[in-house]
């Protein structure tokens, strides 16, 4: 499963990578030292990601990542080529467990235990399951056997695995007493649905019962939390989708004009991130998350020398702030709320044809899982598909123009309803900030 394992593994390998502001391109490299001690002699030995290693090469262990060996804090002569499979973490930083991992086995053993029934404990849990091998019985989205191989890997991650096994179980109880057929299939689907279910839909896991329908639930470990429809996407990759192109002209020019704005700050009394600010051309960059990588590390590098912080106080944080204050005030125009609107529900809604998943909020916890229905879907295809903008009022946004977060709230006039959520735009690059099309996301519009 070769897509399951891309999926575990997360750790960026770059020149470039930094850690709070601070760069750190050494890493710790499962190869023998016994290869390298012969031509580098005695000291301290770090590998540090280049782009291209110079001087002799000592082992090339196939793949397309080179390292340059440093010893005692000096570049040697030598270097090494490697797989990304060789490279194990950041040298000197704790390694950072999966972001998703409490999630993943929750939701996982929430349809495993449907199946496997006999647990009692989580350490007795993960005592059995070590020693196995083969199909668990779960599939993934495309219908493909997760095995106990890939279970464990979920575990080894998680920080919190026993009480996220415990939810999981907790989670079963809850799903069995829900269903109302016989199962037939169930599937964890992190990554796709199953054929004929449509990709749209937001369910952690879902179940195929005997008769042929399905029933999907979202996994949540904390009550409250949770509101559908959702955005989770690239900034401009969200104002495309609709084709209106003079709307996504207006946000690439609010985003190139958030950064000019920054950069009007830095002046003079910093003579190197000054210079390298001006003479840099934020208009020639693509709108992406990652296609600026290099070019904003040398403007780190060159704010370091002044000790500035690129990343974070001296640049970043103005930057998105001051998209965030430009953007806020952009929705609260009608016109453009009813066009922000009409994406979220081209992101949320599946197309007609495809078949049906109804599903539940699943909510998670060691002593006693809980399941509630979501709002009304055709109610809220009727609010982010309204064409008329006069049917939205009072829409308001509140902005502390400091945190990465703003306050949504407008009226719904043909149901009386009001419509709030919390908008954030934030980089979630790993190893700093690398594009200047930020990532726009919400934990979910409440109808009430």
């Amino acid at each position: 499963m070769e897509g399951f394992k891309k999926y575990l593994r997360e750790l960026t390998v770059s020149p470039d990578y930094q850690s709070r502001g601070t760069f750190n391109p050494f890493y710790v490299l499962d190869i023998p030292e016994d290869d390298i001690r012969p031509s580098v002699g005695d000291g301290t030995i770090k590998y540090k990601n280049v782009d291209s290693g110079s001087g002799e090469l000592i082992k090339d262990y196939g793949g397309k990542y080179h390292f340059q060996v440093n010893v005692n804090d000096e570049d040697t002569n030598y270097y090494v080529i490697t797989t990304k499979s060789k490279v194990k973490a950041h040298f000197g930083q704790r390694t950072r467990k999966d972001s998703t991992a409490s999630s993943n086995v929750n939701e996982f053993l929430t349809v495993y235990f449907l199946l496997h029934t006999d647990y009692t404990d989580p350490k007795t849990f993960q005592s059995e399951i070590g020693g196995k091998t083969g199909k668990t019985g779960v599939l993934n989205g495309e219908g493909t056997d997760v095995t106990y191989e890939d279970l464990v890997a979920l575990i080894d991650k998680d920080e919190t695995a026993d009480r996220d096994i415990e939810i999981g179980y907790q989670n079963s109880l809850a799903v069995k007493s829900d269903l109302s057929g016989t199962i037939d299939k169930v599937f964890w689907v992190p990554r796709g649905k199953p054929d004929g279910v449509g990709a749209k839909n937001p369910s952690d896991v879902i179940i195929k019962l005997s008769d042929g329908n399905y029933v999907g639930y979202s996994n949540k470990i904390a009550s409250g939390t949770d509101a559908t429809p959702k955005i989770n996407t690239n900034m401009t990759a969200f104002y495309s989708k609709l084709a209106d192109r003079k709307q996504l002209q207006n946000i690439e020019k609010m985003i190139d004009n958030a950064w000019n704005d920054a950069a009007s700050t830095i002046d003079v009394t910093t003579p190197t991130a000054h210079k390298a600010i001006t003479a840099f051309s934020i208009s020639g960059e693509g709108f992406s998350e990652s296609s600026s990588k290099r070019a904003f590390a040398n403007l780190a590098r060159a704010f370091q020398k002044d000790k500035l912080k690129f990343y974070a106080d001296d640049f970043y944080y103005k930057f998105r702030n001051n998209l965030i204050s430009a953007f806020s005030t952009y929705i609260s125009d009608s016109r453009n709320m009813m066009y922000l609107l009409n994406t979220v529900g081209y992101y949320t809604y599946d197309d007609p044809d495809a078949t049906p998943c109804p599903y539940k909020l699943l909510i998670g916890s060691e002593k006693g899982s809980t399941i509630k229905d979501v709002s009304s879907d055709e109610e809220q295809r009727q609010i982010f598909f309204t064409n008329k903008s006069t049917e939205l009022t009072q829409v308001r946004t509140s902005y502390d123009k400091k945190s990465q977060t703003f306050n949504l709230a407008f009226g719904y006039r043909p149901l009386g309803k009001v419509i709030s959520a919390p908008i954030v735009l934030r980089t979630r690059a790993a190893g700093g900030w690398s594009g200047k099309s930020l990532y726009i996301t919400t934990s979910g519009f409440k109808v009430k």
